[in-house]
């Protein structure tokens, strides 16, 4: 009984252990510049209209201008939400009709970041996530006013990164860049 204790024990060391080093090895750091909300372009989001998916003004004060580039075409990121967990923060930029459509969820702890992209449909395929894209990313910023915030907090920041999609004679790369502000929900 001692023994198979020992090795349950060890087994979850190792997990944490695991958790810890993808944490300071994987995860970057944030850059924090409090003079970001300074900056006169978000004062002209809220005289500007969101772009909607179809191209056309949505009601919504433009709270973002972030773009998604791939290999010539662009896309911007019609939606955009800010969201306070009780263990980390996340930023989501989203492209899409309603139906479909993806984006990139940025997952913010303590000081450190990790960017990973995501889908969404309505007509989801049975084990459809055995089937996820290879991704790599290649290089990233995320660039936020202040340290920490909670819930109803305003937040501006900046992100930028570059993205390989697939592998072999099948990649294509993924670049997105702007400025964002809004308040944490």
């Amino acid at each position: 009984m001692k023994k198979a204790a020992r090795y349950v024990l060890i087994i979850i060391s190792g997990c944490f252990l695991l958790a810890i080093g993808n944490y300071f090895l994987v995860w970057k750091r944030v850059e924090i510049d409090s003079a970001l909300s300074a900056k006169p372009l978000f004062k002209d989001f809220t005289h500007q209209k969101q772009e909607s998916f179809d191209g056309r003004e949505s009601e919504s004060i433009k709270t973002n201008n972030f773009r998604i580039k791939t290999d010539g075409s662009s896309a911007e990121a019609y939606r955009y939400e800010i969201q306070d967990f009780p263990v980390f923060l996340q930023i989501r930029f989203s492209t899409g009709d309603g139906y479909s459509g993806g984006g990139y969820v940025v997952k913010i702890i303590k000081n450190r970041y990790r960017i990973s992209p995501y889908h969404y449909t309505d007509s989801p395929r049975p084990f459809d996530f055995l089937h996820e894209d290879y991704y790599k990313i290649l290089s990233s910023k995320v660039i936020l006013d202040k340290a920490s915030y909670r819930k109803g907090d305003p937040i501006f920041g900046y992100t930028e990164f570059e993205v390989q999609k697939r592998y072999g004679p099948d990649k294509y790369f993924e670049r997105g860049k702007g400025y964002f502000s809004g308040i944490v929900r």
